[in-house]
């Protein structure tokens, strides 16, 4: 303990402090008017229990670390705990601090114009138990967290809620006496982080105070499922009361080209709560805020402190949000409740000057708004992006305010969805961008309007915005093409797709006709043809595009084509813009996608064989290719042949080998051929066909349909026995003979074939000088030694035997052709002889 009038305890140039402490006893204690405690580079350890591991009292005092490591421990026992007006902690240079307690503050500095700075890429992490982490406690205060590198993570965990507890608070700690004046800062790319369990994260307990995150600063407040029950109010980010209602408020939140993120697991206590009136919010200069409230799982209509808020001003009027300028954003989701809620108080909403402006909730009420107010004044003017909708089931309003409230919009197009329509769909009715207003209960009039020939009742409806549960005002106006799908010489068609931009940095699907493309196809001769098609939305009640099978989808365009494209083809998109030939000024119309070529997909044609019936003793088939630039396949009843040694001939056959085979009849030979023109995939085919691998395209085992093509099967030869039939009795059928004089027949003849023909025998006949009639002599058979039986003769007769399946045959006809006439033995012509 150090006690005088300006105490002093310096450690530098390496030193090391170790102080442990037990029982109610302090780890170093500097008492006097103004003390002081300074270390650089060197480090400090300090465990203490019951007792403050650090005690500063006094006025204008000062902890100062620079380039140092601090590690504090204690149990019910503060951290650092200073007393007195106009005292600072400055973490700086560097300074490495790590505070953990377990019921007690980790820092804690009560009295008025209390200071605590990160600075200069300092790291603070304070952890404590069912108690606040960080204490700044009086009027006046200061948190500053500045400098790139330097971070302050704070984390408490309360069992249960309690009433106006926090991580860090800063600012009385009564709410019955007033406070004035705050200041936070978090900017110049550092980070402040505090997380809670059923507490806020951090609290404000002063009136008339500055919040502001600047420059690159990051602040991130995360907490559970915390409840709004009674007094307790434990919203992540609260802005509560000090003093008397009426006089209450007064605070000011600005986001400044700096990042704040509020995350809010679950419970009904609103994201933000900012008490009493005369409060902002502003968002300007490329500044982003972000609120994600979980909530409670029911939807609430707002008025309460336990409605699920993501915004939530109690107690006041003239309380004002604001989001102004390009590259600045705002993001709200109250998944339980309004996005924004006044609570019947009197208040103002702008979004201009290239804004970026989303807001959703849900209410339990389809008369209830995502907007809560009583007077409202909302001020659109030429915003980049604004977005509100209201995602209870059936619908509700967007806005709840008081019939004096108005709505203006400047230069901004306007996007409505009815109640209970798909609010992920194309919107009902959509507007370019003009001027309007609304007035009235919940703005159920409509006002003025720039193009009233286009906006008015009789398009928009007589209740004006409670008719609706989305609204959308999107100034990004320029089209996006994004995407184009890689054509196959299967196609009759061309898909794409086209964006449009949702500020800066988001993008949605172009809705129906809302954007034009022109397609340049390039074929492979060299001709050009332009096609023109406009986008397609997609909605519940019309799905957008398919593209060959897909799940229809949003934004796509479709060109379709009198030929199939073909290999060598080019395809391109030429041009793309908003049908509406609207551009936002300073930007273009972006095309994303390169040319494409046209793969060739088909299979080859199926290879072509003499017949497609191969003898069962058959040891080989030669088959014939278009494409040379093919390797064959086979499989005999599915089983695959040994195909490794076929060749194609430059002439385009080939020959398969059967001669380990068995073949047995009505068994099935398929072959295959499989081309070299590489892997789909990689050309970037999407939803390939199975016939396609790395080497190429081979053909299906059965008809195919792909896309605008039906691939043909691979050639299927059916095994027969084609062996010749034997000639049989024409007076016995079932009784086969050997008759005499045979025919030469061609052996393949096939599954219709000739078995045996009598060849016709007139004998010697002598010289007449009148007509005569000679008979064919009968046909005779021959014994089994090959001598002709003397006593047996059969008619002269023709065998035909069709053998083909029954689904196969539809008759034949036999045709008997007498080549040459009669002649003698010394070959002279016989004239007048005739065959009958």
């Amino acid at each position: 303990m150090l006690r005088g009038i300006n105490p002093r305890l310096v450690a530098e140039n390496d030193s090391e402090i170790q102080v442990q402490s037990t029982n109610a006893k302090s780890g170093i204690v500097l008492i006097g008017a103004t003390p002081s405690f300074n270390i650089e580079d060197s480090s400090l350890t300090v465990t203490s229990a019951t007792a403050p591991a650090l005690h500063v009292n006094g006025v204008d005092s000062h902890v100062y670390t620079k380039n140092s490591k601090i590690d504090i421990t204690t149990t019910t026992g503060r951290g650092v705990n200073m007393t007195g007006n106009d005292n600072t902690i400055s973490f700086a240079t560097s300074s490495n601090v790590n505070i953990n307690s377990t019921t007690g503050n980790n820092i804690s500095i009560t009295g008025n114009n209390a200071t605590l700075t990160v600075l200069e890429g300092s790291q603070l992490n304070t952890t404590s138990g069912a108690v606040e982490s960080i204490q700044l406690a009086g009027n006046n205060a200061t948190l500053r967290v500045n400098d790139p590198g330097t971070k302050l993570t704070a984390k408490s965990n309360f069992i249960s809620d309690v009433n106006a507890q926090s991580t860090i608070r800063i600012g009385g700690l009564d709410e019955a006496i007033r406070s004035e004046k705050y200041l936070v800062e978090v900017g110049r790319g550092a980070i402040l982080s505090s997380t809670a369990n059923v507490s806020s994260a951090m609290q404000l307990s002063a009136n008339d105070g500055e919040f502001v995150v600047f420059d690159n600063g990051q602040l991130l407040l995360e907490n559970g499922a915390t409840n709004g029950l009674g007094n307790n109010a434990n919203a992540t980010l609260r802005f509560s009361r000090t003093g008397t209602v009426e006089t209450t408020g007064g605070h000011s939140f600005l986001i400044d080209n700096g990042l704040m993120e509020i995350t809010k697991t679950g419970g009904n206590a609103s994201a933000l709560r900012m008490y009493g009136s005369n409060n902002q919010i502003k968002v300007e200069n490329k500044g982003k805020f972000f609120i994600n409230h979980a909530g409670s799982g029911s939807g609430s209509d707002g008025g309460s402190g336990s409605s699920n808020q993501g915004i939530d001003f109690r107690e006041g009027n003239n309380n004002r949000f604001a989001v102004t300028d390009p590259g600045s954003e705002v993001e709200i989701v109250a998944q339980s409740g309004p996005a924004v809620d006044m609570n019947g108080g009197t208040g103002f909403i702008t979004a201009a000057n290239g804004g970026y402006f989303e807001a959703s909730g849900r209410t339990a009420t389809a008369s209830a708004g995502i907007f809560n107010a009583g007077v409202l004044t909302v001020d659109f003017d030429n915003p980049l992006f604004m977005n509100f909708r209201n995602n209870r089931t059936g619908g509700g309003n967007i806005f709840n305010n008081a019939a004096a409230s108005i709505l203006e919009a400047k230069n901004s197009d306007l996007a409505v969805w009815h109640n209970g329509s798909n609010l992920e769909g194309d919107p009902d009715l959509n507007f370019p961008t003009l001027d309007y207003s609304f007035t009235g209960t919940n703005f159920n009039t409509l006002g003025t309007t720039s193009q009233p020939e286009i906006l008015n009742t009789t398009t928009f409806g007589n209740t004006g915005l409670t008719a609706y549960s989305r609204l959308s005002s999107n100034n990004a106006r320029w089209a996006i093409a994004d995407e184009l799908r890689v054509p196959t010489n299967a196609d009759k068609k061309i898909h794409g797709h086209i964006s449009i931009p949702v500020g800066l940095e988001e993008s949605r699907s172009a809705w129906e006709g809302e954007a034009t493309v022109i397609v340049e196809v390039e074929r492979a001769n060299g001709t050009k043809t332009e096609h023109t098609a406009k986008t397609v939305g997609h909605s519940n009640e019309e799905p957008g595009i398919s593209i060959y099978g897909e799940e229809p989808r949003a934004g796509l365009f479709e060109v379709e084509l009198e030929e199939y494209l073909q290999k060598g083809d080019k395809v391109k998109i030429k041009d793309v813009r908003l049908t509406s030939g609207e551009l936002t000024q300073g930007y273009e119309n972006i095309i994303l996608t390169d040319t494409v070529e046209v793969f060739p997909i088909i299979p080859p044609t199926p290879a072509k064989f003499s017949s497609s019936v191969v003898s069962n003793d058959s040891t080989t088939i030669q088959g014939f290719t278009e494409n040379k630039e093919v390797t064959v396949t086979a499989t005999h009843n599915d089983e695959p042949i040994n195909t490794e040694n076929v060749v194609v001939e430059n002439d385009g056959t080939f020959t398969l080998d059967l001669s380990d085979r068995i073949l047995q009849e009505d068994d099935k030979i398929q072959v295959f051929l499989k081309d070299l023109e590489g892997s789909a995939a990689a050309a970037g085919v999407m939803n390939l066909p199975i016939t396609n691998d790395e080497q190429g395209n081979i053909n299906p085992k059965s008809p195919l349909s792909f896309r605008d093509k039906l691939f043909d099967e691979a050639t299927v030869l059916t095994v027969q026995d084609l062996r010749p039939v034997s000639p049989v009795d024409p007076l016995d059928p079932e009784t086969e003979i050997n008759p005499e004089n045979k025919p030469q027949l061609p052996e393949d003849q096939g599954r219709l074939s000739i078995d045996f023909v009598s060849q016709l025998q007139f004998g010697t006949q002598g010289i007449s000088v009148t007509d005569q009639t000679y008979y064919a002599q009968p046909q005779r058979l021959l014994n089994e030694d090959g001598t002709v039986n003397k006593s047996e003769e059969r008619p002269n007769y023709v065998q035909i035997s069709d053998r083909r399946p029954e689904n196969d045959r539809n008759g034949w006809q036999l045709a008997v052709t007498q080549n040459d006439p009669f002649t003698a033995t010394n070959n002279r012509e016989l004239n007048g002889a005739r065959l009958r």
